[in-house]
């Protein structure tokens, strides 16, 4: 296999790995259940151990630090219902 293609590839697999665990961190953030667990521990659940990775990924991915989505997440979800 030529070396570009397998740096492609592995380069690829490693970004799609990369956005699971995003995702996965994501889901928690909102997460009730989670609301008291610091998002450096969410973080570092989802194999980001160095925070400022974490929220320099999590903004690259998202557009928003870790910290602002919880927040919006967290006003959305006491707005009330009928």
């Amino acid at each position: 296999m030529p070396g570009g293609a397998r740096t492609r590839r592995c380069r690829s697999v490693a970004a799609w790995i990369r956005r699971r665990r995003l995702e996965a961190a994501r889901r928690d953030l909102v997460d009730p259940a989670l609301r008291s667990c610091p998002v450096h521990a969410v973080a570092a659940r989802w194999g980001f151990p160095r925070a400022a990775d974490f929220s320099r990924a999590f903004r690259t991915a998202y557009d928003i630090t870790p910290t602002e989505y919880r927040s919006r997440a967290a006003a959305a979800d006491t707005s009330p219902r009928c």
